[in-house]
């Protein structure tokens, strides 16, 4: 007997920072974000069959100094981060295109879990019965005119290997758009930066990966990042330098390391 158990919640919350707030907690975080937390999870498992899916998405309705427009091109990211890989590799329309929100882009999920439950005699295996998806997004900051959040996900048919990733975004209250090594990195300091990050990745003393990829492998990781304290985190998907089993891999580049790359004033 196939067991499907699916739970799903949501709430709200104010001044939202690292997923830690809670209904009634407020913080200093600049300008603010009143966000939702909509999670959730399926699950079914028999001899033929494995579903297994988790959500948990805090998603910002409001915040302070971000224009209606530009707000709407970050929650349109988001839902295209979280729900795109249900769409396949060539997917001809975006997530955002067919759902606004998260608990409307979960029909997408619940339509895939539907079809590993509804699976014809002669096409029944594992593979056909089996999807592992997670969605874990979380804003990470709100501060100077900047939103930034990583989305850490997973999505599997029952194949093997790595199927980990990771999307991280620096969003423009005022735009909406995405920021990218150009707009803080001279020209000279983002065609350098490649290698450095290359050599600081592999060259780690508890490396435990041989190394399958190069400078221009590395060069991957561009535009996934997001900002913190201490510098700047960008995240390198897994069969780019390092065999899948090394999974999702990412490096923290200090301020101080950074300056030789960086515009005047940035």
């Amino acid at each position: 007997m196939n067991l499907f158990n699916l739970t799903a919640t949501c709430c709200t919350v104010a001044a939202l920072v690292c997923g830690s707030a809670d209904a009634h907690e407020t913080t200093n975080l600049l300008p603010s974000v009143e966000a939702q937390i909509c999670q959730g999870r399926i699950e079914a498992e028999s001899s033929m069959l494995h579903l297994s899916a988790d959500w948990y998405i805090e998603w910002p309705v409001a915040v302070s100094n971000a224009s209606s427009k530009a707000l709407g091109i970050i929650q349109r990211q988001m839902i295209d981060d979280s729900f795109g890989p249900l769409l396949g590799e060539e997917p001809t329309q975006t997530v955002s295109r067919l759902y606004n929100d998260p608990d409307k882009a979960l029909q997408l999920l619940f339509s895939r879990a539907y079809s590993k439950l509804n699976v014809s005699p002669e096409e029944d295996s594992y593979t056909a019965r089996a999807l592992d998806f997670n969605a874990y997004l979380r804003i990470r900051f709100a501060h100077a005119g900047y939103v930034g959040y990583v989305l850490e996900g997973l999505e599997n048919e029952g194949g093997n290997g790595c199927h980990s990733y990771v999307k991280a975004r620096v969003l423009s209250l005022a735009t909406g758009r995405a920021l990218i090594e150009s707009d803080f990195m001279t020209p000279s300091g983002l065609a350098a930066f490649p290698k450095v990050f290359f050599d600081r990745i592999t060259g780690k003393e508890n490396a435990q990966y041989r190394v399958i990829g190069d400078v221009g492998d590395a060069a991957v990781a561009l535009g996934n990042f997001v900002i913190e304290p201490g510098g700047i985190r960008w995240w390198l998907r897994a069969y780019s330098v390092f065999p899948g089993g090394a999974g999702v891999q990412d490096e923290l580049m200090t301020w101080q390391e950074l300056k030789p790359f960086l515009k005047p004033g940035k």
